[in-house]
């Protein structure tokens, strides 16, 4: 999930935006002084100018002029596409190609990280539009999927016409392996902070059906965001999010018999909260983690060493191949999947005898000062208003055994942390429903809870319970 605005579009064969479309670009498109269009066909660098000028023309006439355009082909010098990326306003990823010539010209030009870091408006258009996404299919060149940018998890098919049946197949094709969303031109997806807003003619094709696009549609497509929500903060999230016990490491390393010589996968490590006891045993440590800054510092810390491998994609959608695993743990992590999809693709993935190890925290702060607690309770009841509800708790840790697994074991490990006014604040903006508050809530909520802990003495004490769960394969 990215904090800054995504455009998703179909196409625009008159070359105009749609008042719908143009109202939402007049909100948000306040600073305009660099539009960076990258090309989907590298070497045509004649058409690319004029498509560079004639797009730019599309925002002119409405008002959003850029006070400076240009568009990324294989004559731009790599460092200069990098700082074109890094200091836009918007970026554009343009159709009418290829889209996995696109992709190959932004690794080429080196642009693929600075895309990701970019606090640019990024939208695409026809295959750049695929080509946003973190899986897609170019059904021109082939059925095959392919990977793209991944800033976000919607597939889409463009230019969809009922009328065209060719087309209209090679969508339903596509559908027999995963969702996607057919787009007539004029539409789009506007996408920020997990919101999601449709524009025009929208069409959810899955398993070869077919129907125009429901709020439950959209509403599922934003828990799909939401559960990207901490790539936002990878550095905040690294240095306040709770780590656990040793005492509970060295209970699960040896219950399950982890060393050298075992294949270990954790499910979302994060920035590495519940990594290091594990990997530090020596085993043949994997990790599948959804965010890519996330994933990105997880590198950073760890990708030295021999025995470290991680992904970067989705858990219920990778393909492992022929790996299996004397152990899969997450850290608050597994409810963010769905119960079903979590334990029988786990349990497909273990080795027989292998061990599912689940584990959160819960924690407490009311026993070590009632009145700051009962302060922060009435706080919450004046600001606490996340535009997205977190609803993710409803993940049974206990249903194991309904899917094959041994009876679940409980234990618990304790710990403590102290924050100061300022620390609590950071550690409180890592939590996933409070990431979403709208500002300027969110600005003032926070400097009130700030105040709180202040008065009390700067001192805030979190009474933890690591709680573990343990079941086998």
């Amino acid at each position: 999930m990215r904090k800054e605005l995504l455009g998703v579009f179909s196409g625009f064969p008159d070359h105009h935006f749609s008042e719908e479309i143009t109202k939402r670009l007049q909100e948000e498109l306040t600073v305009r002084k660099s539009i960076v269009f990258i090309t989907a066909c590298p070497d045509e660098y004649a058409q690319n100018d004029d498509d560079c000028d004639v797009m730019h023309e599309m925002f002119v006439e409405q008002g959003l002029p850029f006070e400076e355009h240009c568009v990324i082909d294989r004559r731009t010098d790599p460092l200069y596409a990098k700082k074109l990326v890094e200091s836009a306003d918007c970026i554009f990823l343009m159709g009418g190609g290829v889209c996995e010539e696109q992709l190959d010209l932004i690794k080429e030009k080196g642009c693929y990280e600075a895309l990701l870091d970019c606090h640019a408006a990024i939208f695409g258009v026809s295959a750049g539009s695929m080509n946003m996404a973190r899986n897609t299919v170019d059904f021109f060149e082939s059925m095959e999927p392919f990977p793209g940018l991944g800033f976000t998890n919607i597939t889409v098919s463009c230019h969809h016409d009922p009328q065209d049946a060719w087309r209209y197949e090679q969508t339903l094709k596509m559908s027999e392996t995963r969702t996607v969303y057919a787009m007539e031109d004029m539409s789009a997806f506007f996408i920020k902070g997990g919101r999601i807003d449709v524009v025009g003619n929208i069409y959810r094709a899955d398993h070869r059906e077919l129907h125009p696009v429901t709020d439950d549609d959209i509403s599922e497509l934003e828990q799909d965001e939401f559960r990207r929500v901490f790539d936002t903060i990878p550095d905040q999230f690294d240095r306040f999010r709770p780590r656990y016990s040793e005492e509970l490491f060295e209970f699960l390393n040896k219950n399950a018999g982890i060393g050298p010589g075992k294949r270990v996968l954790e499910i979302g490590p994060g920035t590495g909260q519940a990594t290091e006891p594990v990997l530090r045993t020596g085993c043949e440590y994997h990790a599948i983690e959804l965010g890519e800054h996330l994933c990105r510092k997880m590198n950073e810390k760890y990708g030295m060493l021999p025995n470290f491998n991680i992904v970067n994609d989705d858990f219920i959608t990778h393909d492992f191949g022929d790996l299996k695993f004397d152990m899969i743990y997450s850290a608050a992590t597994i409810q963010w999947i769905p119960e079903e999809i979590a334990f029988s693709k786990t349990f497909e993935l273990l080795k027989p005898g292998g061990t599912l190890a689940m584990m959160l925290t819960k924690s407490e702060y009311r026993s070590d000062n009632e009145s700051l607690y009962e302060k922060i309770q009435a706080l919450y009841d004046k600001y606490y208003k996340p535009e997205i509800a977190y609803t993710h708790g409803k993940f049974t840790y206990t249903a194991a055994p309904g899917y094959g697994y041994s009876d679940v074991e409980r234990y618990e490990f304790k710990g403590k942390r102290v924050f100061t006014a300022d620390e609590y604040v950071e550690f409180s903006g890592t939590h996933c429903d409070h990431i979403v508050i709208p500002d300027p809530i969110r600005t003032e909520f926070f400097a009130k809870l700030k105040k709180a802990v202040i008065e009390a003495g700067d001192r805030i004490v979190f009474n933890d319970t690591y709680i573990l769960y343990l079941t086998r394969k």
